[in-house]
Parts: C-alpha cells; structure tokens; sequence
C-alpha cells in the first residue's frame, strides 16, 4: 500500500539562507543531534551546531548556527574549488541521496558563480560558501529533507534585496518581489537550496498540516519578522498527485497545416499534453483554444515555442493541482502475442485498463485482424491477471 507523500512549503516574506532552511525544520522537529551525526559522516573540521529560539519582530522562531575556528585565515580546506567540494561530499560516507542532492545544489551555484565572474565551471572557486558554515547548510539542508522523509517541495514567491550578482543568476525564472531592506535578503546558498528543490512557487498544495516551524535570519527587519517559515503536511488524495502549469491561449488566424509541426514541438520540449478544443469567438469568429500542461519548470520554455510559431497576442498560465490514478504497467500474453497494458489503481482496486496502441496497432497487422479484436483481448487479459490483487502497486 502506498502512503501520501510528504510536502514542504516554504514561505519567503523575508527572504532564504541555508542556516534559516536548517531553523526552520528544527522547528519542526528535526533532530540536531541526528543532523550533527550524519554531517560528522563528511570530514569538514571540528565545528558544533548551534540551534536556539530568538524574537524575530514579536514572532519565535530558530536561530541555527555553526561555531567554528577560522586558522592563520583558513577553513577546513584550502581546495574550495568546486571540483574539490564535490570530491569531499563524494567520498564522505553520508547516503547516495545525500550525496547527489547536494552535489546538485553545488551544481547549481557553481553555474551561477561561473557566469557571474565570467570563469569555467570547474575553475569556480568558493570563497565564503566553501567556510564549513556554508557547507553544512548545504549538505544539512540534503540531510534534513532525507530525514524527515520530504518527497516534494514547493515554496512562496521570493523577496529579495540587492542580491549578489550569482544569486542573481540563480532567481532567473523565480517569481520575485523586492523589498526595500538594506542588506541583501536571499543568499546564494539559499537561492541555490530553493532553485534546486522547489517544484513551483504556488500556494499551498492541499494538504494534512503535520509541523510548522520558523527559521530566524541573523538580524531584524524593521516592520517585519525576519523568518522563515516551513509547512510540513501529507496530500489529502487518494492515488498519485502533483502540481502542474495550464498553458491556454485563443487562436482564429492560423493556417491549421502548423498544429501538427507546433504540436511536435511543444511535446519535444516537455509538455505533458497538448490539444484542441474547438471555440466561437467575438464577433462569430470559428477559433480553437490551445491547451498545454507542462511541469512548472518546463512552463516558460514552452510558452516561448507558442509565440515563435503561433500569431497569438498572450498566454494564460495558472496553477492546477493533478490527481492520477496509481498506475503500472504490465505485460500480457494474448493469442496475438505479448501487449503492456497500463493498470490504474484507486485504493488499491483496478479502476482503469488500457492497452498499449502501438502494441495493439502492430499486432492487428502482424496477424491480419481487428485493432479492436487485439484491444479487447489484451484488456480482458489484464483484468484477469490483476484481479484479485488489492496491494503492492507503485
């Protein structure tokens, strides 16, 4: 039987840093011990995690810290290279999911420290992310996520004051608002934690509220908390979920020879589906509205692709939650031979059966029969195999 997955939402009013993620879920009950256990796996220097409650603006929340000694100027390493980085967190003995998320959050703020100092990717070299304060932000944030068993992150819009020129970079695509704050709000570290784990900046999924818990940034904000704050719940459905972007738009002055061709395209670039829905507009106008659903992170891409091929003047764009059937895909044995068919569960019962087209399509002219013959038999198949089976489906 499968379990609801697990989501954080973050809220960032006040922007993100690694040591706020980190206070945040310690709020919400991540253990520190557990935290300093793990990171202990990772041979960085003698250090000690600090986490303890501080008013941010009237409100509560954890101040997470690292105490460290700097020596004659240095950190645990002089190789603050990110191919150095990368080989320390490699060979640590922390888990293979710890390993490459956070090689990925690097990644990503390596790209971003490349192009904002104009250097190779391999040649970026950290000057205050390599401090060993920077890396357990890092590699804790990994750690925390794998602990608390987070399968999906998602977070508010960002606000932002005078960001460094590589966070910057990693807000490209990020919907933000600025703030006029005198320092800078969100840190490369944290802009690089969000970019890599937030699916969409949306509102809250719907969900079972399990914790909440806030993180304390390092100084206060006038007229404001400084904090923030981390929503941890359970999806209220039954069967699979996530969220995708809508794209629409209205067409009435295409040649309709180009449907097939954009078509192409927007699957080749990600979308998830593409159709046509048929549509009068003003003035008695015959017209179609163009429908794409795409994941978040493939949205702006193939909103480009629909105003390079397409005369529209705007697309629309919002947010939907999916629900889906659970699904798996097996393989029967027919009188026309062997065709997969896609099962769909809704706890743990067979809702839905539906034969694979294309092995039906050869089939029926491998053996000089009916699509509709292959496709009856293959169903039937399935039902017969799966029936009775009430668990154990992913």
């Amino acid at each position: 039987m499968t379990h609801p997955k697990k989501i954080l939402y973050l809220d960032c009013p006040s922007g993100i840093s690694g040591d706020m993620f980190l206070g945040s879920l310690i709020d919400c009950g991540l253990d520190i011990k557990r935290l300093a256990f793990q990171l202990r796996k990772m041979k960085i220097g003698d250090y000690k995690l600090k986490a303890r409650k501080v008013p941010r603006a009237g409100v509560s929340g954890v101040k997470f810290d690292v105490i460290y000694k700097k020596h004659d100027g240095h950190t645990y390493t002089d190789d603050k290279t990110f191919k150095g980085i990368v080989k320390a967190i490699r060979s640590s003995g922390l888990s293979s999911r710890v390993k490459e998320t956070s090689v990925a959050v690097f990644t990503n703020l390596a790209k971003a420290e490349s192009r904002a100092h104009g250097i190779p990717v391999e040649k970026v070299h950290f000057h205050e992310v390599g401090d060993i304060d920077s890396v357990v932000d890092i590699v804790g944030t990994c750690i925390a996520l794998e602990e608390m068993g987070i399968d999906e992150v998602y977070s508010s819009r960002l606000t932002i004051a005078d960001p460094a020129p590589a966070t910057a970079y990693l807000l490209q695509g990020m919907e933000i608002s600025v703030s006029g704050a005198p320092f800078e709000l969100a840190t490369p570290t944290g802009a690089a934690i969000l970019k890599t784990f937030s699916r969409s900046q949306t509102g809250i999924p719907p969900m079972k509220v399990l914790r909440a818990g806030f993180g304390a940034g390092s100084r206060e904000i006038p007229g404001r908390p400084n904090l923030l704050k981390s929503i941890i719940g359970e999806r209220l459905t039954n069967g699979d979920a996530d969220i995708i972007t809508v794209l629409e738009t209205n067409i009435d002055d295409m040649n309709p020879q180009v449907y097939g061709h954009l078509i192409d395209r927007l699957f080749e670039a990600g979308a998830l589906d593409v159709y046509i829905t048929p549509a009068i507009m003003k003035k008695s106008r015959p017209a179609c509205v163009l429908t794409i659903l795409s994941v978040p992170a493939t949205a702006e891409a193939l909103t480009g692709i629909i105003f390079e091929e397409t005369p529209t003047f705007g697309v629309r764009r919002y947010i939907a939650e999916r629900r889906k059937l659970e699904r798996k895909i097996v393989e029967v044995k027919t009188k026309y031979g062997n065709i997969k068919v896609k099962a769909g569960f809704y706890k743990n019962a067979l809702s839905a059966c539906s034969p694979e087209y294309e092995d039906c399509k050869r089939a029926a002219r491998l053996k000089g029969v009916a699509f509709s013959a292959v496709r009856r038999e293959a169903e039937a198949a399935a039902r017969r195999n799966i029936k009775g089976e009430k668990q154990g489906f992913v």
